[in-house]
């Protein structure tokens, strides 16, 4: 199964974690693959936007000499989390203010390194 063929599973399976309304594969030039589009967002602005966020978290965490897990955004009704997948993707997710990022996360990168993606 290629790569895409995985994370299309790892979607599916983020998707149905507690209060998650949305997950997107988008690539680390800022294009949108595969996966969902917040209803309030242009579907080309939330991919570009979502690599440029990680772009410059990755930037800052190398100046401070560390790594760079993922990167959380609380916008009041809503959750962004974003996190690398492989050289050429990124993961986004968005939920419910409620949802627990902690565990989605943690979900999230162990299903990504389990398939050899990380």
């Amino acid at each position: 199964m290629g790569d895409l063929s995985k994370i299309r599973k790892i979607l599916d399976d983020t998707r149905g974690a507690e209060h998650v309304l949305g997950a997107s594969l988008i690539s680390r030039g800022g294009l949108f693959v595969m996966g969902d589009t917040p209803e309030r967002a242009h579907q080309e602005t939330f991919a570009a936007m979502s690599a440029i966020i990680l772009g410059a978290a990755d930037t800052v965490s190398g100046e401070m000499k560390s790594d760079l897990s993922d990167v959380t955004l609380d916008m009041g009704d809503l959750k962004l989390m974003i996190v690398a997948a492989g050289v050429k993707y990124l993961v986004a997710v968005y939920s419910e203010h409620e949802a627990d990022c902690t565990t989605i996360l943690r979900s999230l990168q162990k299903n990504l390194r389990a398939e050899g993606i990380v």
